[in-house]
């Protein structure tokens, strides 16, 4: 029975990671935001498409549906499920968050296409451990002002959620089943950002002009 909140989790959080945020947003300026730029739905192209203002609720929007997710299926599990095992409470929460972010990227409710995953996935990491969490938050506005590029960003949101968590349960720090956020979490934002990899081979990728 304590496998059905695995699926229950799963499908939550593609569910709610699938709203396309920036896509609804930027309708209201009247810009379709899969014709602009990189045509991803998420905040960078949100601030093509409309400005700061887009940006700003699209952001803020794709943080808070993965973290809600993780959230939902934590109160789920603790009301519906209260004798679940740690393990499957730990998995469930890691499997709600990786396929928050893999609703963000291929969301149903856009034709599957979406962003890129960071912002959705540095939040998620915060709600399944907050630790990790802060340090890929660090890890990636560092990378970002360093950078001046949002996939260097966004890239280092997937890869240290996964070495953060992987080095924390080789330590018995965090669980080992958080281990699942951070594959889904890598292997979501490097599928997504395969375009990118070459624009940044190719010494074309776009720069953030803000500073």
């Amino acid at each position: 029975m304590d496998w059905l909140l695995l699926l229950i989790g799963a499908l939550i959080g593609y569910l709610l990671g699938s709203i396309p945020t920036g896509l609804w947003v930027t309708r209201l300026y009247g810009v379709d935001i899969r014709t602009v730029g990189s045509g991803r739905t998420g905040g960078t192209n949100a601030w093509r498409a409309a400005g700061l203002k887009a940006a700003i609720p699209t952001i803020l929007g794709d943080a808070l549906k993965g973290a809600a997710a993780v959230i939902l299926v934590r109160w789920l599990a603790a009301n519906f499920f209260p004798g679940a095992d740690a393990t499957i409470l730990a998995l469930a929460a890691g499997l709600t968050g990786g396929a928050a972010i893999w609703g963000h990227n291929w969301p149903i409710f856009a034709g599957f296409n979406g962003g890129a995953g960071g912002i959705t996935a540095a939040a998620t990491a915060m709600a399944i451990f907050p630790l990790a969490g802060g340090i890929v938050w660090i890890t990636g506005a560092l990378l970002i002002w360093w950078s001046r590029m949002a996939s260097v960003g966004t890239f280092s949101v997937g890869a240290v959620s996964l070495a953060t968590l992987l080095l924390f349960a080789l330590n018995d720090i965090a669980p080992w089943p958080y281990v699942i956020f951070g594959a889904m979490a890598f292997i979501g934002i490097f599928m997504a950002l395969r375009r990118n990899r070459q624009q940044l081979k190719d010494g074309k990728e776009r720069v953030i002009t803000i500073w």
